[in-house]
């Protein structure tokens, strides 16, 4: 007798305007498996998901759990209904305790709060759950770890009895060890018949951890298939479609090969307290750094450094050969020093605002502002210019950022930089959080402006990457780089053991 389907979409369509993002959706997850869904960043995956957490009612199409047909119509009816997403930006209050986030709308007492009976509460659930968080229950969530926080939200999604979860890029910010501990966690869900939808980038990880696999591209289900039936290469043919993934593979097959050129930037015994300490580097025209290390190693320090926005305690900076002194990140830009943040949510982007507004922020007081007045066919010209050459979705600069898909905004991101003639770039990140055809687009910008005469640094958790981009590769640890050199010169697995001498590694896979 065949299991029923825990959930089934049947031609499940979503409109936005006259764009159609969603098309004919159909698939079914039984229970007891891990379904991964995979697709370019605006292939429709946002908006599957929103629509199954209710956020999107007014989809057409059928979808049914355990054989009923329901109408999802708000956040509250989803999680009653079964269904519980956890996505990449937790939805936790920083402020309020494990406890207090694990019964939140659900708070024990008709009177009065008791911080007694609520942890008492929150440690059954936890003992219910049968997933330990690892930590305290009185501990603020503000200072936990990406890690915790996700178990933190596991546990209070299967409090609610969720009988399919789903999980939008969970490894994004783990490190290995992290991430085999959340996979060990995905089993133990499968084998309570808990169906997990897993939304993932990190093709390696989806094949490893999930029984079946569905492919979207440009809102169409391409693949639906055992996962034992897929590869890397097929899924990304079925991602890309083959013509553009052998033209995004001949982009990135040969590197850059500008001869490096002067000295632009160079940091002497630079040091920001016990945060940055006795740095020296210098970036050359033509050149990518590349800055490997652990979470806390001084890599984001050294980014705000020298882009102006934190001030060093001592050292000094040289620009061309000249002492300089970056008050702000305004100046900096003016120096020709652009930075893209590891952030873009809440550092790099206004999610209220339009594409264009976005795209030509940086450049108003360079480039485009003359005697203070900036002509709008100039601003307009500039963000249509920047949309096209990244090949931003949906294509319209009056579109709002948070309507876009992550990968989407990064391009915006990364234009808004460009569009200030960045003869320095530093970038943290570059392509966290992004699917395989963003990466290597966003590689091949990343190489031409090397090409160009430009200087980067480079910031990733990606060891690909690093190695995929760099000339010259440092290593940072507690402050300090203490170890640069030519990327040639080092492989991947020294590399990582010297990233992993005093803590956990980053996933050289990520």
């Amino acid at each position: 007798m065949e299991t029923e389907p825990r959930l089934e979409l049947l031609q499940v369509s979503k409109r936005f305007g006259s764009a159609t993002v969603l098309r004919d959706v159909s698939f079914q997850l039984n229970p007891g498996r891990i379904l991964g869904l995979v697709g370019q960043n605006g292939a429709g995956k946002s908006t599957l998901v929103k629509i199954l957490a209710g956020l999107y009612p007014d989809y057409t199409g059928t979808i049914r759990l355990d054989g009923q047909t329901v109408r999802l119509v708000n956040p509250r009816q989803a999680r009653a209904a079964g269904i519980a997403v956890i996505y990449q930006e937790f939805s936790l209050v920083p402020e309020m305790t494990v406890a207090e986030n694990l019964l939140l709308g659900r708070e024990p007492g008709t009177w009065a709060y008791s911080p007694r009976g609520t942890a008492e509460r929150a440690a059954e659930v936890i003992k219910h759950v049968g997933i330990e968080i690892g930590v305290p229950l009185d501990t603020p969530v503000s200072g936990l770890s990406p890690a915790v926080k996700q178990r933190i939200e596991i546990v209070k999604a299967l409090s609610e009895e969720a009988k399919v979860l789903l999980m939008d890029e969970p490894t994004a910010r783990l490190s290995g060890a992290e991430s085999q501990q959340l996979f060990a966690i995905m089993r133990e869900l499968r084998d309570r018949g808990v169906g997990v939808i897993f939304i993932s980038h990190f093709l390696a990880e989806v094949l490893t951890i999930t029984d079946w696999i569905t492919v979207l591209r440009n809102g169409r289900v391409i693949v639906s298939a055992p996962s034992g039936e897929l590869s890397i290469d097929t899924m990304t043919s079925a991602m890309l479609g083959e013509q553009l993934r052998q033209e995004l593979a001949e982009q990135t097959a040969s590197p850059h090969t500008t001869d490096h050129g002067a000295v632009l930037l160079e940091a002497e015994a630079l040091s920001v307290g016990l945060r940055l300490r006795d740095v020296q580097l210098q970036l050359r025209a033509g050149e990518i750094v590349g800055v490997a290390g652990l979470v806390g190693s001084g890599r984001s320090r050294l980014c705000r450094v020298l882009a102006g926005a934190d001030r060093p305690t001592s050292g000094r900076l040289l620009l061309r050969g000249k002492p300089v002194r970056l008050r702000n990140p305004q100046q900096a830009l003016l120096t020709g020093i652009a930075l893209i943040p590891e952030d873009r949510k809440s550092q790099a982007l206004s999610l209220v605002s339009s594409v264009k507004d976005n795209m030509v922020l940086m450049a108003l007081r360079k480039k485009l502002s003359a005697w203070g007045f900036v002509p709008m066919s100039r601003v307009n010209r500039l963000a249509r210019d920047y949309v096209s050459r990244l090949e931003v979705h949906p294509g319209n600069i009056e579109a709002t950022v948070a309507t876009l898909s992550g990968g989407n905004q990064q391009k915006v991101v990364v234009g808004k930089a460009l569009a200030t003639d960045p003869r320095i770039l530093i970038i943290d990140q570059p392509t966290a959080g992004v699917d395989v055809g963003t990466k290597a687009q966003l590689h091949h910008v990343l190489q031409r402006l090397a090409d160009s005469g430009a200087a980067l640094l480079v910031v990733s958790d990606d060891l690909d990457e690093l190695y995929a981009l760099s000339d010259r590769l440092c290593l940072m640890r507690r402050g300090a780089i203490i170890w640069q050199g030519p990327a040639e010169s080092i492989d991947r697995q020294t590399l990582l053991q010297k990233i992993s001498a005093t803590g956990s590694a980053v996933d050289a896979a990520a």
